[in-house]
């Protein structure tokens, strides 16, 4: 995640770290960043195989990192 700036990574991966499973409103919630930034640093993480997607919804979508 190092070629990631700002606040918003460090705090998600923090969630992530905590949290089993994390949704794009509650990452939201718990790191203070908006939807956008979640989103897109949860798009950038799962592309890069960090977390994956687990429930297979374009809504409602949940993620837990990879093992």
């Amino acid at each position: 995640m190092a070629p990631l700036s700002g606040k918003t990574p460090p705090a998600l991966r923090a969630v992530l770290a905590e949290w089993p499973l994390v949704s794009a409103p509650m990452a939201e919630t718990l790191t203070g960043a908006s939807r956008a930034a979640v989103q897109r640093n949860l798009v950038w993480m799962e592309a890069r195989g960090l977390i994956c997607e687990v429930t297979g919804q374009g809504r409602f979508r949940m993620w837990r990192t990879t093992t």
